[in-house]
């Protein structure tokens, strides 16, 4: 499941992987003294993610998607016209706008081993230099928004430009 692992020159272990979500290879980043069973655990708690929570996942999305869209017009005529145009029949289809570069495993307690964990960076097509981060710990979205380097174990992010729940207006 992970492939090409190697340590890198800042103490990291990076490997790659297949992602069925996002359709792509996606490298993955942890300490060494992270198990390679709990990372390769987590790619699989991805790849098999339930639909309800992906769904959330792309709402999610497209609320980020619309706030910049309505926030910078002017950057946004370089993005394509169809991001959503097959939303409504096809929630999923935003994902096609989303390049996910790395999956960043954080250290965490050992009672926290068993609980599964989304921390996912990237570009996409409509936030330029801005990038984007989803992050989720135990079923529950914790952050879609701008790259940033997140951590899923620390509870004190910036909930500033998160769309990981609806906006109230």
């Amino acid at each position: 499941m992970l492939n090409n692992v190697y340590e890198n020159d800042l103490g990291y272990m990076v490997g790659t992987f297949y992602s069925n979500v996002f359709e792509c290879d996606i490298d993955v980043w942890y300490k060494k003294h992270i198990s390679r069973e709990y990372v390769e655990k987590n790619i699989q708690y991805l790849n098999d993610l339930d639909n309800d929570f992906l769904l959330s996942i792309c709402a999610a999305l497209k609320r980020y998607y619309e706030d910049y869209k309505r926030s910078l017009p002017d950057l946004c005529e370089d993005i394509p016209y169809d991001i959503l145009h097959d939303f409504e029949k096809e929630p999923r289809s935003i994902l096609k706008y989303v390049n996910i570069g790395v999956y960043k495993f954080d250290e965490f307690r050992i009672d926290e081993e068993e609980i599964p964990v989304i921390n996912l960076r990237g570009s996409c097509e409509w936030s330029g230099d801005e990038g984007i981060t989803i992050a989720a710990k135990n079923n529950q979205l914790l952050y879609v928004g701008p790259w940033k380097n997140f951590n899923v174990w620390d509870s004190r992010w910036n909930t500033m430009f998160n769309y990981a729940t609806p906006i109230e207006k």
